[in-house]
């Protein structure tokens, strides 16, 4: 599709598992006919948001969830486009990339409080006996 060229220098900068994540979105898009609607709006969108999103959610998410957003916000997407102040600062698109960025961060940390992400932190268990909340610090009742 003529349209990724939109993301390819953005995926150009990526690196290890950021890079494959992101290129089998972009595979994954290509062939997504939902992406033919407003093309234009999906690949560039992608591209401002790629720098800010986690790499946790399952691809099919996040295309469905930047498919939706670029439906609900294409008005809105266009008459940033095509005004002034995007020809003289291209940044003015992140007031609308940046909500997109936070719907899949909230999507994210959800399912991360789930407990359905595993990020490959350690875990800290810690273990204390016998406790309560007026013996401690380290209170011995015999001595007086």
């Amino acid at each position: 599709m003529l349209h990724r060229k939109i993301l390819d220098p953005v995926l150009a900068l990526l690196d290890g598992e950021r890079a494959v994540y992101f290129q089998g979105i972009a595979e994954k898009l290509d062939a997504d006919p939902r992406a033919e609607q407003a093309p234009n709006l999906v690949y560039l969108v992608l591209k401002e948001s790629i720098p800010f999103l986690p790499i946790y959610l399952d691809v099919d998410q996040i295309i469905t969830q930047l498919l939706k957003f670029v439906g609900d916000n294409r008005v809105a997407l266009n008459r940033i486009l095509y005004s002034r102040a995007y020809i003289e600062d291209p940044e003015s698109i992140k007031q609308i990339t940046d909500k997109f960025v936070a719907v899949i961060l909230s999507a994210t940390l959800e399912k991360y409080e789930d407990g359905q992400i595993e990020t490959g932190e350690q875990k800290i268990y810690r273990v204390s006996w016998p406790y309560t909340d007026v013996a401690f610090p380290y209170v011995d009742p015999d001595e007086d």
